[in-house]
């Protein structure tokens, strides 16, 4: 663990412990002090939410404002960023200033996010939100601009608190706080940190009559299952899911969680589901789930919970639907593609097209070239087997 030190100018309330440095550093250097692309896995569905159209726009106006004030002299304020430091960072005085010492994988910038994305998305730096991948072009006609701004000082304002520390649930706080405060990302319907979106009940009443707690439950805190985590998915999971078994390929992939979405017809994703649609997905994944309910640990392992498998198994029962398969139909491929081996040794990958072995030749893995690429086939492999 490599730790970092910034020296600056300390606000402090006597009555809290939660503190702030003040001070400034050349934007070229952002990545290098803090891990900028770094997104809380409490978080990573508002950011989600956040890559659309209206940020984009807001992105790039920035961009524009950034050109003109370094290149044309344009008058404009200063480059300001709010971070948050978890755990619990050292502090050392020494007169008038201070010094903090931290680990960079620790921080997390919690204000001006599109301010941050803006900077770095013209510097080339890989950015939390858009593609910064800049052309041939792009690279030579703006080379003196991006000079002026790789040197131009970015005021810092600090949080920290090094005697009580600040844990995940408060990093998440500030986030909103901050957005909320200073206008900042739009986040459609996730204006608050525990807002709703269009589809949980659906979410909520698919997981509650599945029982899924006693396969771990479904966590809200992240967009994907982790190995250490007793989870069998997430709130983001089954969202996809719904649409996908719903919509097709395309709008799930597509959709994001604060959406209202709609299927390529037109209708609203949750009128289908109260009209007959979640009756089919709960039966599908009731009988799917059989084999992770007696086979225990062992089942978790290998493909089964990743959500890619999840978002393929979706298309499968929007492909039986739209084949005009019953209920019953449904609930059999469940059982079918259930009892499917998906630990990353089973021989029958082999016959899907987007697996490959390693190096070693001993465990299959994704050999598409992109995720949609990926879940596309897996979807028309199991397709396969089910049409068997």
């Amino acid at each position: 663990m490599s730790e970092l030190n910034l020296t600056g100018c300390v606000i402090a309330n006597s009555n809290k412990t939660i503190k702030s440095l003040v001070t400034y550093i050349p934007a070229i250097e952002l990545e290098n002090y803090f891990f900028v692309n770094r997104i809380p896995s409490q978080l990573e569905v508002f950011f989600d939410a956040a890559k659309n159209k209206t940020n984009l726009k807001r992105v790039n106006d920035i961009q524009v404002d950034l050109e003109k004030e370094l290149s044309l002299g344009a008058i404009g304020t200063p480059i300001s960023l709010t971070m948050v430091l978890g755990g619990k960072p050292t502090l050392s005085r020494t007169g008038s200033t201070a010094t903090i010492t931290y680990d960079r994988a620790s921080s997390f910038v919690v204000g001006e996010i599109l301010i941050l994305t803006a900077v770095l998305k013209s510097l080339g730096i890989k950015t939390p939100l858009f593609s910064s991948r800049l052309s041939t072009s792009e690279i030579k006609k703006k080379s003196v601009f991006r000079q002026m701004l790789a040197v131009q000082s970015v005021v810092l304002t600090v949080i920290f608190d090094d005697e009580s520390g600040i844990d995940e649930e408060q990093v998440k706080e500030l986030f909103f706080k901050f957005n909320r405060q200073h206008s900042g990302m739009h986040l459609s319907q996730f204006s608050e940190a525990n807002d709703t979106f269009p589809l949980k009940s659906y979410v909520l009443k698919l997981a509650d009559d599945l029982s899924l707690e006693r396969f771990g439950g479904v966590s809200d805190k992240s967009k994907h299952v982790k190995m250490s985590e007793s989870y069998v998915t997430t709130e983001y999971i089954l969202f996809k899911f719904l649409v996908g078994a719903v919509a097709g390929a395309h709008v799930q992939e597509i959709c994001k969680m604060s959406d209202d979405v709609m299927t390529p017809l037109g209708k609203k994703v949750s009128e289908c589901l109260s009209n007959g649609n979640l009756e089919y997905i709960k039966a599908f994944l009731n009988s799917w789930l059989t084999s992770l309910e007696h086979g225990g640990k062992a089942e978790r392992a290998g493909f089964r919970l990743s959500a890619q498998i999840w978002q393929a198994l979706a298309l499968v029962i929007h492909r039986l639907i739209s084949d005009g398969a019953s209920v019953q139909d449904v609930s059999h491929a469940g059982l079918v593609l259930g009892h499917l081996d998906y630990t990353k040794k089973a021989a029958h990958w082999s016959d899907c097209e987007v697996m490959a072995l390693d190096s070693n030749g001993r465990l299959y893995k994704n050999a598409a070239n992109s995720t949609r690429e990926f879940r596309n086939g897996l979807a028309n492999y199991f397709y396969r087997i089910v049409s068997k």
